[in-house]
């Protein structure tokens, strides 16, 4: 699975990232395993995907924490664990999933709105 930090460009990236993060604050909310379950087949209908074991795995080893789901201004959407401090993101380009780890920034932002917004 890859590890990324959603792509910001030079030119804009404070206003890219205020964006961001504002659209995360505004859409997080908590999530069950039982939808990410639902979102597994919806990202991966067949189960034959590479990354559908993957991502599978990855809910179930944290099925018993608190978990958040969100969309950011751009599109790509996230699943976050404040506990472990780990997550998941997602987009959809022409009906294909991407789907990979939150890098390191995304993680750091995540933890903050999760402390900005009383969650932690």
């Amino acid at each position: 699975m890859l590890t990324f930090d959603i792509p910001t460009g030079p030119a804009s990236y404070a206003d890219k990232l205020a964006e961001r993060k504002e659209s995360a604050r505004n859409t997080i909310r908590e999530a069950t395993v039982a939808e990410l379950r639902t979102l597994v087949t919806e990202l991966f209908p067949d189960g034959t995907h590479p990354f559908a074991e993957p991502v599978t795995r990855f809910i179930e080893e944290h099925k018993t924490e608190r978990v958040y789901r969100g969309e950011t201004s751009d599109g790509i959407s996230f699943v976050y664990y404040p506990k472990a401090n780990n997550g998941l993101w997602y987009t959809f380009v022409d009906k294909l999933p991407s789907v990979g780890r939150l890098g390191r920034n995304s993680l750091k932002v995540l933890a903050e709105i999760m402390v900005e917004t009383g969650r932690s």
